[in-house]
């Protein structure tokens, strides 16, 4: 952030609605578009997130109205919104989010730890599978992302002129998150207080992205959300070409050429992924979505369900997910996939300590696990409890297996959009799309199976 966000404005801004209460507030970690501090109210502690204006309102009312729609649809343990401001237009000078601290540590760090057994890791991923299922059977229409139906975000948005004027009535509540708060349910168990609307997503407000003329949903079809992704892509190059055309061509550097090289490749690369979308993705003259008001099927998709996201006791026991902001309704061809935190290269092969460097002297590990053992045997272990995650999911809810094994075509394609400028990635890509090409879907060898495959050779050479 170029203007840091003061301590003592978001203590300010606290205070303003819990004037007799002592406040403290300390930086607690930083992502690439937040800050997020603890704000301790007298013996509880909660958590603010102050956000850049990356996409000004749509995120934080978003953020706002998933969170609400996840207590409301499923049991998954989340932060409760206490109240927020979507308008950077108050003392702190951000766009911010109060919500309740949930316990518990990152599962990266408590997994880490041997005595945590396999059996404990496997009855996170069922619980965590049976939300997926659960959020399988809560189908929304449209891609985009879950935002409060407008009236309900007129009531609901807070203001800081109005924290600082409707003080709360300490007879009827005992804590700020009674006091001060957003009702997650609006009296509405039917959660028809909530529509897809546009998207929240990264890539359409990075750089200037949040600038450029492309359409931000809700998208009809996985055709209209494909497209405008490739159009955003398909803009990054034009401008980088257009950026080196008005420069002496004697001042051009390697670099710069490069640079240039590589966006008229990607531009091929997206006019050959614009042709054969339809191989992947019905016309949508020729689908079922082809009436106006008939939008697509979306499930809400945690898409960042990380180690990091997951929050577990000493024990493994899941505490919390966090971090909901920018998740969206997405496709069901894009849903029904493995959580982000069981992705990566697949390895069957138990890892055996004793080839790792360990021991002597000169051990950098000081008698710890070594580093490269700890990750093979996370990729071992998240390899088997893939296994065990699909075979939770074939128990809870057989269609999403059906729409997981039917859509690896569809996987692949929206990988190669994801990744059509991406230098590590493109020579499979243009591989894939060379077999295409020449020979069609039939018989088509999987993007990322080819992926997958050279990774277990250069695992196994």
């Amino acid at each position: 952030m170029a203007v840091e966000p003061q301590i003592e404005h978001i203590k300010q801004t606290v205070q303003s609605f819990r004037p007799s209460s002592t406040i403290e507030v300390t930086f607690l970690a930083q992502g690439a578009f937040n800050k997020l501090y603890d704000v301790k109210i007298d013996d509880e502690t909660f958590i603010i997130r102050i956000s850049l204006l990356v996409d000004p309102s749509h995120k934080v009312t978003s953020e706002v109205a998933t969170i609400d729609w996840i207590h409301l649809t499923t049991s998954l343990p989340v932060p409760r919104v206490i109240t927020y401001q979507s308008s950077p237009d108050n003392l702190i000078g951000f766009e911010w989010i109060l919500m309740t601290k949930m316990p518990g540590k990152p599962l990266a760090d408590v997994w880490k730890s041997f005595s945590i057994p396999f059996d404990v890791k496997a009855r996170l991923v069922k619980e965590l599978a049976a939300n997926m299922a659960c959020l399988f059977r809560n189908q929304l229409q449209g891609i985009g992302n879950i935002h409060r139906k407008s009236s309900a975000l007129e009531r609901l948005q807070s203001t800081e002129q109005t924290s600082s004027t409707e003080s709360p009535d300490p007879a009827k509540t005992a804590s700020l998150a009674k006091s001060v708060s957003l009702d997650p349910v609006s009296n509405d168990s039917s959660g028809s207080s909530y529509d897809v609307g546009r998207i929240v997503s990264m890539q359409f407000f990075w750089c200037s992205h949040i600038h450029q003329n492309v359409f931000r949903g809700p998208f009809q079809s996985s055709q209209d959300w494909l497209l405008a992704r490739l159009a955003l892509n398909e803009n990054d190059c034009q401008s980088t070409l257009e950026q080196h055309s008005a420069k002496d061509p004697e001042d051009l550097d390697s670099d710069d050429e490069n640079e240039v090289e590589d966006a008229r490749s990607a531009l091929k690369r997206i006019e050959r992924l614009k042709s054969i979308l339809p191989l992947f993705f019905p016309a949508i003259s020729d689908s079922e979505f082809s009436e106006p008001s008939v939008m697509e099927p979306s499930v809400l998709s945690h898409d960042d369900l990380s180690r990091h996201n997951i929050l577990v006791d000493e024990s493994g026991n899941l505490t919390a997910v966090i971090d909901w902001e920018c998740v969206s309704a997405l496709p069901l061809w894009k849903s029904c996939d493995y959580p982000q935190f069981l992705k990566g290269r697949p390895r069957r092969s138990e890892p055996d300590r004793s080839h790792y460097y360990s021991g002597g002297p000169d051990d950098p590990t000081n008698g710890d696990p070594p580093r490269l053992y700890l990750e093979d045997l996370w990729e071992y272990q998240a390899t088997l409890l893939r296994d065990v995650f699909i075979e939770e999911m074939k128990i809870l809810d057989a269609e999403w297996v059906t729409v997981f094994n039917e859509s690896v075509g569809k996987r692949d394609f929206e990988f190669a959009v994801h990744n059509c400028d991406d230098e590590w990635e493109t020579g499979y890509i243009d591989s894939w799309l060379d077999d295409i090409t020449h020979g069609g879907l039939e018989g088509l060898r999987g993007l990322q199976d080819r992926i997958e495959q050279e990774q277990l050779r250069l695992l196994n050479p």
